[in-house]
C-alpha cells in the first residue's frame, strides 16, 4: 500500500505532466461569449473551465452596450482593464471614472459595479483569483443587483468622482492611461508598471491578482529570456510570437499567452509596427507570503536570480 509521501511525488508528476500538456494560447477570435447576470456579454479566456490548468485565477472578458450597466456583486479581489469605451465604476458607494487604458483594482468582498456612460461599448478584462480562493473556502460571491439599461435618474444622482483612491486604507483604485509612467527597465522597447509586481506600486495594494505592467516590443525584436511564476500575457496590439517551454506559440491581437510557473519564456515581435502586451499575474500574491522568485539569462546563457 502507498504511504501518504509516495502519493504526494505522484501527484506532482501527474500536475506537471497537466501543465505540460495544456494549452497555451486562447484566441481571441474564438471566445465563447455568453450572458450572465452580471455581464450582458462575457467570455472566459484562461480558466480550467476552458482547459488551462491555472494556478488559481482566471481571465474573462466582458462588453457593456451603450446605455447599460454591468451586475452589482462581491467577490474576491478582482483587476481590470479598460480597453474601449468610458464610464464609472461604483466601489463601496463611492464614484470612480474610466477611460480607454484606464486599470481598476478591486478590494476583496468590495461591492461594486460598472456604468457605461459614453457613446460606444465598454470592453474590459477581467483578472480574478476565483479558483483559488474557492479551492480554500474562501471564496464567497454575492450578486446583489443583476445587468441592465441605465435609468438616466439613478446616473444623474451619482455625485462627481472625489479621489481615485479607498478612503478606507488610503489605497488606490484607478489609474488612466495618461498617468502611467515609462519605466527605467531595459528588458523591451518599454515597459510600463502599473500595480508593478508586488501589486503595491502607484499606489495599490493588490495582494491576489495584478495587472502587474505593460510592455512594449519594438518591430523585429526579441525580448530577454526569463522565468518567473504563472503569468497571462495579452496582446493589446501587434502580432509575433513567444517561446514558452522550449516550443513555439504565435499571436496576434486580441490573443493571450499563458506562462506556467518557472517556465522559459521569450517574446519576439515579428510585425511591422510595436507589439504591445501586458501582464496579469499572482505575483504579488506570491510575494505576500515569500515564494516569489525570478530567474533572467545573460549574454553568454548564464541562468542569473533577478529577484529572491
Amino acid at each position: 500500500m502507498s504511504d501518504f509521501y509516495t502519493a504526494w511525488l505522484e501527484r506532482s508528476k501527474n500536475n506537471h505532466k497537466i501543465v505540460d500538456e495544456a494549452p497555451r494560447v486562447a484566441r481571441g477570435k474564438d471566445l465563447k461569449w455568453v450572458r450572465t447576470p452580471q455581464d450582458y456579454k462575457a467570455a472566459l479566456m484562461i480558466a480550467p473551465e476552458t482547459g488551462f490548468p491555472t494556478g488559481g485565477s482566471c481571465l474573462m472578458r466582458a462588453e457593456i452596450p451603450v446605455g447599460w450597466h454591468t451586475g452589482k456583486h462581491f467577490h474576491g479581489e478582482e483587476a481590470i482593464y479598460v480597453e474601449s469605451g468610458e464610464g464609472f465604476m461604483v466601489l463601496d458607494d463611492k464614484r470612480y471614472d474610466f477611460f480607454p487604458g484606464t486599470v481598476l483594482h478591486i478590494p476583496y468582498r468590495s461591492p461594486h459595479q460598472l456604468f457605461n456612460t459614453g457613446k460606444t461599448s465598454v470592453g474590459y478584462l477581467s483578472g480574478l483569483a476565483w479558483h483559488l480562493e474557492a479551492d480554500v473556502y474562501m471564496g464567497k460571491m454575492e450578486q446583489l443587483e443583476e445587468c441592465g439599461e441605465n435609468d438616466p435618474k439613478v446616473l444623474a444622482a451619482f455625485p462627481k468622482e472625489e479621489s481615485q483612491y479607498w478612503p478606507e486604507d488610503g489605497r488606490r483604485i484607478a489609474m488612466h492611461q495618461k498617468q502611467q509612467e515609462k519605466s527605467d527597465e531595459s528588458k523591451h522597447g518599454a515597459t510600463y508598471f502599473l500595480m508593478g509586481r508586488s501589486g503595491k506600486q502607484n499606489g495599490f495594494k493588490a495582494t491576489g491578482v495584478a495587472i502587474s505592467s505593460i510592455f512594449v516590443d519594438l518591430a523585429h525584436t526579441k525580448s530577454h529570456s526569463h522565468a518567473h511564476p504563472e503569468a497571462y500575457l495579452y496582446a493589446l496590439e501587434g502580432d509575433g510570437y513567444s517561446e514558452i517551454g522550449g516550443k513555439r506559440y504565435d499571436w496576434e491581437e486580441n490573443d493571450i499567452m499563458v506562462v506556467p510557473n518557472f517556465m522559459w519564456r521569450r517574446h519576439v515581435n515579428t510585425g511591422k509596427t510595436d507589439a504591445i502586451l501586458y501582464t496579469v499575474s499572482d505575483a504579488a500574491l506570491l510575494k505576500n507570503i515569500g515564494q516569489y522568485r525570478s530567474q533572467g539569462k545573460t549574454k553568454d546563457g548564464k541562468v542569473e536570480q533577478i529577484i529572491a
